[in-house]
Parts: C-alpha cells; sequence; structure tokens
C-alpha cells in the first residue's frame, strides 16, 4: 500500500501542476458528495463547479502499488484522463492514509478506528461478524440484541422501526431476560468468604451483559428488566451472607442501570415525580436509594424537578407539622428533608434551608452544615450559633479544624480581617494542610487590597512564622509533641517548600526523612529545573519504592517512570567523571531485572521498553 507523501506526489505527477492545484481547490472546497472504497477500487461522486447542487461527476479509481488509474465521466477525462475531479477524490484518499499513519503512533484504539475507517462497508460487517463469532458471550450478546431488534423494531437506541416483526411473542425477550437474571442472581445458601467473592464476580459478569442491552430495549421494557434486576438482587440476600463487602461493585452498576432506565421514561412530569417520591420507600428489604434527585432526574429535564420538588416540599412540610419531636422524625423523612434542603442551597435560598433543616438538626455534622449555609447567606449572627452548638456536641474534638475554619469565615464577613488570618492560622497549625496555608495568603490578599508591597510583606511574615513552626515541631521528638502531631511525617513540610519554591530544602528534607512516593515524586519531577544534579537519584528512589509497594496493576506507572526518567537523561549531568547518566541508567534497568526477578509481570514488561 503507498503512503500518503507518495500517493500526493504521484497525484501531482499523473494531473500536471495545473489540474493538480484546481483539484486541490475542489478538495478544499469539500465538493466530494459521496466516497466508497471497496478494497482496491474507489467510487465517488464529485459536484460539478459550474452547476452546484444540479450535476455530479462520476470518478472510478483503481489502486496499484505505487500509482492510480481510472478516471471520470466529465468531458476533461473522457473516462481516462486524470482530471481535477480525480486529483480530488485521490487526495482525500491520500488524506485517509495520513490518518491512519497518524494512528500507528497513537493508541490501540486510534489504530483500530483508523482500519475501519479504512474498510468499506461489507468488509467492515464481516470482520464485525467474525469478531462475534469467536466466543459464546458475544454470540449470545448480539442474539439477544438481534431479537431485540425483530420483536420492538428497535434499530437503535430510541429509534424505531416502520413496522416491526410479529413472528414471536412480544414477551418472549423479557422472558429470557429475566430468565438470564434469576441464574446470574442465584438464590442459594452463600456464606463463605471465597464463595461469597465468586459469587458476586460471577454475578458481575452475567449481569454485565444483560445491563448492556437495556439500552437496545423500549424504555418501559427496559425500566422493567432494570427493576426486576433490582428486586433479585434485593431477595438473594435473605441467603446470602456478604461480609466481606464483595457487592458493592455489582450493586454500584446495578443501581446506575437502574437511574438511567427511570430518566429514559416518557412519562409525565407529575407521573415520574410521583415514582421518584415513592422510592424513598422502596417494597425491597435490603436495598435503599440514595441522592434520588440527582441519580433519577437528567440535569436538562427541567420541568420534571421544578414537580419533583414542589411535591417533595408539600410531603415535608406536611409531615413535620405533624411531629411534635425529634424523636418522632425517621430515617426516610430525614433523607427527604436533606434532599430539600440541597435544593434550597442550590437555589440560594438558604434561610429555608436552615429553617427546614433544624427539624433533624442532632449532632455536630448537622449544625456544621448549617453553618455553612449561614455563612452563604451571610448570616454570621446564626453561624456563631451553631458553631457553638456543634463545638459541644463534638464530644471527641474531631471537628476542631473545621470549626476553626468556619469561625475564620465567620470573622472575615463581620469585617475583622487581622482575627480572620490568625484562625486561619490556627486551622493550619491543626490540620497541616497546605490548602489551609494558601488560604492565609488569600485572606492577606483581600485585608490589604491592591497595596502589593503590604501584600509581599505581609505573606513573608507569615511564610518565616510557618517555618519557625515546622523547625521547632522537627526538632522535638513525636512524644513531646502535642498529641494531635505526633504521628506527624514530613510530607505538610515538603509540600510547603515547594509551594513557596524553596526546592532545595524540599530535596534535603526528602533526603533525611521517609516520604510517600506521590510527594518524592512532586520533588524528583522539579528538581529537573532546580538542582538537575539530585534528579537522577530521586527517581531511582521513587521508582524502587513504587516497584517494592505495587500490585501487578501498578506496574505500568513504573514503566512509565522508568520511561520519564530515560527521557530526562539528556538534561542531566555526569553523575561522577567516570560514569555517565546513560550508563547509570542501564545499570539500574539490569538492578531491577536481577533484585526483582520474581515479578515476572513487571520483568517482561520491562524487557519490551529496555535493554536488560
Amino acid at each position: 500500500m503507498m503512503d500518503a507523501s507518495t500517493a500526493i506526489a504521484t497525484i501531482e505527477r499523473l494531473a500536471g501542476p495545473a489540474t493538480f492545484e484546481r483539484g486541490s481547490a475542489l478538495y478544499r472546497d469539500q465538493v466530494i458528495l459521496h466516497f466508497q472504497k471497496s478494497r482496491n477500487t474507489i467510487k465517488a461522486s464529485v459536484q460539478s463547479a459550474s452547476s452546484p447542487g444540479v450535476k455530479a461527476y462520476q470518478v472510478t479509481l483503481t489502486i496499484k502499488a505505487n500509482s492510480y488509474d481510472g478516471g471520470c465521466d466529465c468531458p476533461a477525462s473522457e473516462g481516462f484522463d486524470f482530471c481535477k475531479h480525480c486529483v480530488a477524490v485521490a487526495l482525500q484518499h491520500a488524506d485517509k492514509l495520513a490518518q491512519l499513519e497518524a494512528a500507528q503512533g497513537g493508541s490501540a484504539v486510534d489504530r483500530i478506528q483508523a482500519l475501519i475507517e479504512d474498510m468499506d462497508e461489507q468488509q467492515a460487517k464481516n470482520a464485525l461478524l467474525t469478531s462475534i463469532i469467536q466466543d459464546e458471550e458475544s454470540i449470545l450478546a448480539w442474539r439477544l440484541r438481534a431479537d431485540i431488534s425483530l420483536e420492538f423494531g428497535m434499530i437503535g437506541a430510541n429509534q424505531r422501526q416502520t413496522q416491526p416483526f410479529t413472528g414471536k411473542s412480544k414477551s418472549s425477550v423479557i422472558t429470557e431476560l429475566k430468565s438470564l437474571i434469576t441464574k446470574a442472581l442465584p438464590f442459594r445458601d452463600v456464606w463463605q468468604y471465597n464463595k461469597a467473592r465468586a459469587y458476586f464476580q460471577q454475578a458481575q459478569e452475567k449481569l454485565s451483559l444483560i445491563m448492556g442491552l437495556l439500552e437496545y430495549l423500549p424504555a418501559e421494557q427496559a425500566h422493567a428488566v432494570a427493576y426486576q434486576i433490582i428486586k433479585r438482587y434485593d431477595k438473594i440476600f435473605e441467603r446470602v451472607d456478604d461480609s466481606g463487602g464483595f457487592r458493592f461493585e455489582l450493586e454500584h452498576d446495578i443501581l446506575a442501570a437502574f437511574a438511567t432506565s427511570v430518566q429514559r421514561l416518557t412519562w409525565s412530569a407529575s407521573s415520574k415525580a410521583n415514582y421518584l417520591l415513592s422510592l424513598y420507600s422502596p417494597e425491597l428489604e435490603v436495598t435503599e436509594f440514595s441522592d434520588i434527585p440527582v441519580r433519577f432526574m437528567a440535569q436538562h429535564d427541567s420541568e420534571l424537578r421544578e414537580v419533583f420538588y414542589t411535591q417533595l416540599e408539600k410531603e415535608v412540610k406536611a409531615a413535620i407539622s405533624n411531629i411534635e419531636s425529634h424523636d418522632g422524625i425517621n430515617f426516610i423523612l430525614r433523607i427527604k428533608i436533606h434532599d430539600l434542603c440541597q435544593y434550597y442551597a442550590q437555589q440560594s435560598l438558604y434561610t429555608k434551608a436552615i429553617e427546614v433543616f433544624a427539624h433533624v438538626a442532632r449532632n455536630a455534622d448537622d449544625y456544621m452544615q448549617m453553618i455553612k449555609w449561614a455563612i452563604a447567606g451571610n448570616d454570621t449572627s446564626s453561624a456563631l450559633t451553631f458553631l457553638a452548638q456543634a463545638r459541644a456536641l463534638d464530644t471527641y474534638q474531631k471537628l476542631t479544624t473545621q470549626c476553626l475554619a468556619l469561625e475564620a469565615d465567620i470573622a472575615g464577613l463581620q469585617g475583622d480581617p487581622e482575627t480572620a488570618i490568625e484562625l486561619q492560622w490556627q486551622t493550619y497549625q491543626h490540620s497541616l494542610v497546605l490548602d489551609d496555608f494558601i488560604q492565609i495568603n488569600v485572606l492577606i490578599a483581600k485585608t490589604y487590597g491592591a497595596d502589593s508591597a503590604k501584600i509581599a510583606e505581609a505573606k513573608l511574615a507569615w511564610q518565616a512564622k510557618t517555618l519557625a513552626f515546622w523547625d521547632d515541631m522537627l526538632a522535638t521528638t513525636p512524644t513531646q509533641r502535642a498529641s494531635l502531631h505526633r504521628l506527624m511525617t514530613a510530607e505538610p513540610l515538603v509540600e510547603l517548600c515547594l509551594y513557596l519554591g524553596l526546592v532545595r530544602r524540599a530535596i534535603e528534607l526528602v533526603k533525611q526523612h521517609p516520604i510517600d512516593r506521590e510527594v518524592l515524586y512532586q520533588v524528583a519531577a522539579v528538581s529537573v529545573k532546580y538542582a538537575p544534579e539530585e534528579t537522577f537519584e530521586l527517581y531511582r528512589r521513587v521508582i524502587l519504592i513504587w516497584i517494592k509497594t505495587a500490585k501487578s496493576s501498578d506496574y505500568k506507572k513504573i514503566i512509565q517512570l522508568l520511561l520519564e526518567m530515560q527521557g530526562l537523561l539528556p538534561d542531566l549531568p555526569s553523575l561522577s567523571p567516570a560514569d555517565t547518566v546513560e550508563r547509570a541508567f542501564d545499570f539500574f534497568i539490569n538492578e531491577i531485572a536481577y533484585e526483582f526477578a520474581q515479578k515476572r509481570q513487571l520483568q517482561t514488561m520491562i524487557k519490551r521498553h529496555f535493554v536488560v
């Protein structure tokens, strides 16, 4: 097969410079109406430049080893000369060759897509059929899809044939799907750890086939099948003990498929809203639906959203009016109130959200939520009241950091920037999280406005204070530190140094202290610019940590790191007068091959990319 550059040179030679230019202009104007390649023959229709929309010329070209043969039915070609229409068609073929060549360096999907695009329709169909018949699961999936098409007239999702097949009962495919659901979730005693794992793995494999077919069913039938899966899934827990939690991935897939089937239903907004409200109390023993408004309503369905929340608001208000104390609020009503208040907050109706949510607020987390709404609504008085209640209920002081951060926000709203900065500093001292330090700088910028000199001065002062805090911390033994910092490591300081541009200090820290592999990688990556003499050893260290701690699923990351390291070698200085980084890298690859010979899959991947 010709490559793209050879094809273009051949076209210009066959047509001559003048005709090639005219044909190129036609191709750029996108005048090719139809283009079909079948093996080595191209047939195309090209719109007439003199009679656009009225007349089209037919081009037939044969692709040879390094040339084209054929012609056009226009007067200039007379069926054999290479006219401007032939040039336009041949250039489209050359463009497809270029796309195929470009895909050779792309992903596997890119290359496959380019190959398919280069096939004619019959070749593609034959290839698809050959692929399908390779295994029984594919045959079953496509056979069921074919039966759906025949019985319901479904060509694709939400598309119908004008006359669906009537030779079989409409219920036959649905009946078979329900039978497959029963087989995927057999009703038997399962309680051993390993058997439970195998049970849900097998169920996920079998149900994925059924859930993949839902989009080809009409909306009502798809919903019926999706609900049948949930009912069967709910029932098996009478006899299946999953204390190991193997069900959760399958459960996620089942609920997602069910939610999609609900979104597809074409019911009226009122009927659909009532149905969604019924999901708060489903007729199921184990399964519960959460985040109903988010999961089951399409983003664009504003009419349903309005009707749903109007009805939800009526239900909540009616229920609250009949309740005399917190003890009368059950779990389902609490979920409804939560969903309604989240909607109020989205509409910036923070006062309404607080008013309703107050009926269910019982613990510190509840009051933390109301603090955030009060701050968003600029209600500092209520925010302080809720903050006091949250602290009183935070028995084990797990929310101290969050409370300090919210108190800093309240101080900022009250026009007290100095107190806000001090509270944010206390927040950072508790959390040691970089974002909390960055928030100090944000507050400084708000405090001094356009005075860049004062902003710079204040930032430097807080930077010095923070580094001194860390110096004191690292100078003490863990047992001497405050209890909340006894398990503290150097990673937060390393991240802080990188943020402040103190790369050299970050490098010294990772040399002196055990460091998480992700943070160590950040230091290695930035060292290329600021300390290239340290880069090789930093990359070597992070790769060895990855290898020692990685599972087989992480081997791809290790190869990526090795390739990244190899790509940096030309920019790195020699390690010693007698040793180049290239030789050191080769030695490192062989060291990995020797030290980790038991990791056979990793060794195989390394040999694909490097010389061992």
